[in-house]
């Protein structure tokens, strides 16, 4: 018999069964099955305090945030119920999955409330049939993956497109008395993908007839106003995806970026590294390059590659400066033979923005910090904390007045549920009055929210003296102390969060006005106000 006082949640989450279901017309499934549940809260009389709508989809319940909220939740506050349509919505991942949902429901002493039966995880024949079930869903899910794995595959031995994007120069169109898709070409796109290869292979008029790079391809195409599908300038990368994609000469590519799963301190990550050796097999589409064309762009590639070293900071400011101008991060040039100190760039085409010397950048930012450091410290001096104190007074005693209204709502919502249950209350009644309750005991916690994040503002003010400032300094002390970038951009991050870098006019050869650029610096909580 379950408590028509207590707490109750509700979990709805769509499965890819749904989704297609939503395509042919039948209707949103949140929905529908929010609506089930709510009639089925109705039939057992008891009131849902909170609804999970998850909308995203996700193998583990780490890829699902509203899971983690619930389960989090069920830990704090250990509700006597959760609703959902099915067993199988709560988890179809792995062992481990299963076993923490089980685990939390079981040590939260909460149920599990569907349509067709009410799960009690501490009674050992529910626990027994739960745990099966979710086993069983599991297998499901395996088994309708990997019969849509092989349903990708065969179709693309088959030739047809499985993307659900066309690469730039096609169209993806349905095949025609069949299932499946393939690609059309578009004459205004397919012409600037054979001007790209033109231009990287041999080169063409535009480029004086000497072959260009990926880089400089992507600037003559702006210079030229051709405009990408979904961005305002061509990218290096995506020039240099156009060159390595075999769609364009009638093949498919399969099994390129495969995910890997892999497992570091007990936590499973994903990971999609570049498979060397992928599938290729022929295509039903038309080709718009020519194989010799492709492969000769293919082996300047090659020939070109330099692997990057990314495992280590070679900067301290390393994803901290962005240009004022486009929003994009700058970039360090090492010094060379052209260039005898290492240089901020912005690599933004057309970006009005003036590179500097790097030194004068990080010497610019240390200082800023050190003077805002010093500010504070004389700001704080002045401060009055008793009256900080007194504030905070008066917020606790305003946070135990609405303990008490709470305290004070939930019996008299108890009372309503007594009086319900003696017959006192009609049905009609009884809904009134706890609804009205529940609104303002909604409303009391809402004020309990606010009120908590102002207290705990108050007591971050008051203890920043003796906390925030000492620790500012402590990470200036060593970031002159160290010379490993890693540790110094470690240290920056602790107390920056970004910073815009402006400057227009170039400097003299003589060096007049290579310093004359501004940093819009954004500290970090609970550096922000300092």
């Amino acid at each position: 018999m379950l408590d028509p006082t207590g707490i109750y949640y509700m979990y709805l989450r769509k499965s890819r069964e749904d989704r297609e279901a939503e395509s042919h017309g039948e209707g949103e499934t949140l929905a529908r099955h929010e609506n089930r549940l709510k009639e089925l809260a109705e039939q057992l009389k008891i009131t849902i305090s909170k609804v999970y709508r998850e909308v995203v989809s996700g193998e583990t319940i780490a890829a699902r945030p509203e899971m983690m909220r619930m389960l989090s939740d069920i830990e704090r506050e250990q509700p006597e119920g959760v609703l959902v349509v099915e067993l199988e919505r709560l988890a179809r991942g792995d062992t481990r999955d299963q076993g923490l949902i089980m685990e939390t429901f079981k040590y939260g002493n909460t149920k599990i409330i569907t349509p067709i039966k009410t799960y009690d995880p501490n009674d050992e024949f529910d626990e027994e049939y739960a745990e099966f079930g979710l086993f069983m869903s599991r297998r499901e899910y395996k088994i309708i993956n990997r019969r849509l794995q092989n349903g990708r595959r065969a179709s693309s031995k088959e030739g047809k497109w499985i993307g659900n994007v066309a690469p730039y120069g096609y169209e993806r169109i349905k095949l025609p008395r069949e299932k499946g898709y393939t690609l059309k070409p578009l004459p205004d796109e397919a012409t600037i993908v054979q001007f790209i290869f033109q231009l990287f292979t041999e080169g063409t008029p535009e480029s004086d007839n000497l072959p260009m790079g990926a880089a400089q391809i992507a600037h003559l195409l702006d210079d030229m106003n051709v405009l990408p599908r979904k961005s305002d300038h061509w990218e290096t990368g995506v020039i240099k995806g156009i060159l390595k994609n075999y769609a364009y000469i009638g093949k498919l590519e399969v099994g390129k970026r495969k995910q890997i799963k892999t497992i570091e301190n007990g936590v499973v990550k994903l990971s999609r590294p570049v498979n060397a050796n992928p599938e290729i097999f022929d295509a039903i589409h038309p080709p718009i390059i020519k194989e010799n064309l492709f492969y000769a762009a293919k082996r300047k590639m090659e020939a070109s590659f330099r692997p990057t070293n990314c495992s280590t900071i070679k900067s301290p400011l390393a994803g901290l400066i962005y240009c004022s101008e486009c929003q994009r991060i700058l970039y360090r040039r090492p010094a060379g033979k052209k260039n005898a100190t290492d240089t901020f760039l912005c690599k933004t085409h057309g970006c009005p923005t003036v590179g500097s010397f790097y030194y004068l950048v990080e010497e610019r930012l240390i200082q800023f910090l050190k003077d805002t450091l010093k500010q504070y410290k004389i700001k704080i001096q002045g401060e009055n904390f008793n009256n900080w104190n007194e504030v905070l007074e008066r917020k606790m005693t305003m946070r135990s007045n609405l303990t008490n209204e709470e305290n004070k709502l939930q019996h008299q919502l108890d009372t309503v549920y007594d009086y319900f249950e003696q017959k006192l209350y009609s049905l009609e009644l009884f809904r009134k009055r706890s609804g009205d309750l529940t609104k303002k005991i909604e409303e009391n916690k809402k004020s309990l929210e606010q009120i908590d994040r102002e207290i705990s503002d108050i007591q971050q003010r008051i203890v920043r003296k003796e906390q925030c400032i000492p620790h500012f300094e402590n990470i200036l002390k060593s970031y002159t102390q160290t010379e490993d970038p890693l540790q110094k951009n470690a240290l920056l991050k602790q107390v920056v969060d970004h910073v815009f870098y402006a400057k227009t006019k170039k400097g003299t050869r003589l060096g007049y006005g290579v310093d004359c650029f501004t940093l819009d610096v954004y500290l970090k909580l609970p550096f922000q106000d300092i």
